[in-house]
């Protein structure tokens, strides 16, 4: 099975569950609308308290539909960086010799999963929300936090609903639901989140490609689970410790790419690049974590070891590899960021569960 046709497989998928009926893109002038946005960081989380808590509730009780242009660009994301993950798997010694294609289809779970056509290729379906998710908490990151720009861009209770408002739409939007949009970055800020986002987005697929080199596949085990946004899914079950294995591998992979850079230039990039391989496990963590408290669902979440295991144990693998000294330090202040932002959100959560009783 060659590639193109993996991308059949992949598109007949999203068509039997609904997702949409082809990934082509939308004529000139078609685009849909995703509807109302902030079109300045003054307006972020400024509408009546009323209003903005609608907003939230809708989202749970009036989810959105998948919409063809917003997963043709998702799409187009995923196509341009798979060749750039096998690159460095091969210039780190190892070479992908199985057809595989990465996916965006709405998994329900930030990881990434592995459906194999036996003897024939691999489908990596990433999360459509998971971009999404990752794109909203980084603008509010850098948007807040002075480190990244003074005067911030927003004030700290603009910061928690925004963040409230992305986390309510990853958890209740089926991975068809977008965040508000936040208005545009410029300077640092936009090219960090830009930077971040493609590296977090990278070892996700650099995860699932682990598997493929690390022949993991070939002694899984089915598994099926019914409680995904499009309803029973199959994916490929290898255990904990080979799921710690990928880890390793996606991160060794990972920072093959900082290995023509200058000392200056790593002392940049390297932070960067760990803070966004952990970044994903972070936000695994706490939407783990606020589901099971709204009693939700998390699909897979048996297959996998609990985020806060593999935080530890990717952690304790990049300290012996990473070459700048406080490599590790600005992925600590985004796990510390993070979990402090974490009451605030479930403020809003709170008020947004009044409105719907």
């Amino acid at each position: 099975m060659t590639v193109e046709e993996l991308r059949s497989r992949h598109v007949e998928m999203l068509r039997s569950r609904r997702v949409v009926d082809h990934l082509d893109p939308a004529a000139p002038g078609t685009a849909e609308t995703t509807g109302s946005r902030y079109y300045t960081w003054h307006q972020v989380a400024t509408e009546p308290v009323r209003t903005r808590l609608g907003r939230l509730a809708d989202v749970r009780v009036r989810p959105a539909a998948y919409r063809p242009d917003h997963l043709h660009d998702l799409q187009s994301t995923l196509d341009a960086l798979l060749p750039e993950v096998l690159h460095l798997a091969r210039s780190a010694g190892w070479t992908v010799t199985t057809p595989v294609l990465a996916g965006v289809f709405p998994t329900g779970t930030l990881d990434g999963l592995c459906v194999p056509v036996p003897g024939r290729g691999v489908l990596v379906l990433v999360n459509s929300g998971l971009p999404d998710l990752v794109a909203a908490v980084l603008k509010v990151m850098t948007g807040v936090l002075p480190n990244y720009g003074t005067p911030p861009l927003l004030a700290s209770d603009q910061a928690s609903y925004a963040l409230a408002e992305a986390l309510n739409a990853y958890l209740y939007g089926n991975g068809a639901v977008e965040a508000r949009p936040l208005p545009e970055l410029s300077g640092q800020r936009l090219a960090l989140v830009g930077l971040m986002l493609r590296r977090a987005t990278q070892f996700v697929i650099a995860h699932e490609v682990g598997h493929v080199l690390a022949g993991h596949l070939v002694n899984a085990r089915r598994w099926t689970d019914p409680h995904t946004p499009v309803g029973v899914l199959d994916a490929q079950a290898v255990g904990w410790s080979r799921e710690h294995e990928a880890d390793r591998i996606a991160a060794m992979i990972m920072l093959r790419s900082l290995d023509d850079l200058s000392p200056r230039e790593l002392d940049v990039h390297e932070p960067c690049l760990v803070a966004a391989l952990l970044l994903v496990l972070f936000l695994h963590e706490i939407t783990d974590r606020l589901a099971d408290e709204l009693g939700l669902t998390v699909p897979f979440a048996g297959s996998h070891p609990p985020p806060v295991r593999r935080i530890q144990s990717l952690v304790e693998h990049l300290a012996d590899r990473v070459r700048t000294p406080r490599a590790l330090d600005l992925a600590a202040d985004v796990a510390t960021w993070l979990e402090d932002q974490v009451t605030g959100v479930r403020e809003w959560f709170r008020l947004v569960e009044e409105v719907l009783i």
